[in-house]
């Protein structure tokens, strides 16, 4: 006969899987007199059993859970945390944000807080090699980690496949009649980057074109904007990119803006898209072609990862989510597909 989870405690009693677990492993966390007579009878009556390693976790301050940004203030960010604060509420957590301003030392002073609070789950954002994290720091605090749009390392994560989704946009420009490509890339160091360009660059060899030049606009809309500027504003009419993919929205519109004042028509004389699908991508004019990443779900998956932990799913796994390219104006397919 299967063992009870604390899932199926937590659905017998009505509350949150975090509330059974402030319960079962004698947490003080306050709970009330009711709800925890209800909780206490539903175990009984389940014989439910806590592992060891739900336990442990909850000795800790399970009702917080730490997240790791690299920039707050960006649209993607903001949405892939809004993802993960709804998951954490739902489940009775709380969220306790930091950000790295992509800065390693503002880095390692956010971590090392966020684990000296003795949080339940430390969530990581961003392929940046700001952040260094190790098994061995994180083992004398006892937290779990979970990374989203990081792979490949010692710790669960949370991904979008960022090569498939740099070539899908690639290819998208291609298939338009496109045959001279650029890229706007993102910081050093960037995993984001890295993997999107390679897409964009797998592209361009299955349809026989020269490798896209590449400028970087550091994620940023002044990045953006430069980053343009250099790949337009230096070549002649015939040598110029017809298409430019950044590899973020916020670059894509600061691109935008520079194509504008170089006076050259979006999508006319060059073609723009970005990555992210951030709201302000579809109040742009001309609305940004871009690629969605399925942000708040990236958080939410991240949670449900932390919650799995409570149940004892302590394997290193990994969770990809899909995403699809959002066609709009910027990149000429609407006008093309209208055009006799």
């Amino acid at each position: 006969m299967a063992a009870v989870t604390i899932r199926e405690v937590a659905e017998a009693a009505g509350v949150s899987v975090a509330t059974v677990s402030r319960i079962a492993s004698g947490s003080d966390y306050p709970v009330g007199a009711r709800t925890r007579e209800r909780v206490e009878a539903v175990i009984e009556a389940l014989g439910y059993r806590p592992n060891q390693s739900a336990t442990d976790l909850s000795r800790r301050d399970t009702h917080l859970v730490g997240v790791l940004a690299p920039d707050m203030a960006n649209q993607y960010y903001a949405e892939v945390t809004r993802g993960i604060e709804d998951a954490a509420h739902e489940a009775g957590y709380q969220v306790l944000f930091s950000s790295t301003d992509r800065r390693k030392t503002r880095a390692e002073t956010a971590l090392e807080a966020l684990l000296r609070r003795r949080v339940a789950a430390l969530i990581i954002l961003g392929g940046g090699d700001e952040v260094r994290l190790t098994r061995k720091q994180v083992a004398s605090y006892g937290t779990e980690v979970v990374l989203i749009g990081r792979a490949g390392e010692d710790f669960p994560t949370v991904t979008t496949d960022g090569e498939q989704a740099g070539q899908v946009m690639a290819q998208h420009f291609i298939d338009l009649g496109h045959r001279h490509l650029a890229f706007i890339a993102g910081s050093r160091g960037s995993t984001a980057t890295r993997l999107r360009l390679s897409g964009v660059r797998r592209a361009a060899r299955a349809g026989g074109l020269t490798a896209p030049p590449v400028s970087r606009g550091g994620y940023t809309e002044q990045g953006g904007y430069r980053a343009a500027r250099d790949l337009l504003a230096n070549t002649t009419a015939r040598e110029r990119p017809t298409a430019l993919i950044a590899a973020n929205d916020r670059m894509a519109i600061g691109a935008m803006a520079a194509a504008h004042d170089l006076g050259l028509s979006v999508p006319d004389d060059v073609a723009l898209a970005g990555f992210d699908d951030t709201p302000i991508s579809a109040y742009v004019r001309p609305a940004l072609t871009t690629y969605s990443l399925r942000s708040a779900q990236l958080g939410a998956e991240a949670m449900q990862m932390i919650l799995d932990r409570e149940e004892g799913e302590t394997s290193i796994r990994h969770r990809t989510v899909d995403g699809d390219i959002v066609v709009r104006e910027s990149c000429g397919a609407h006008r093309r597909a209208t055009t006799p």
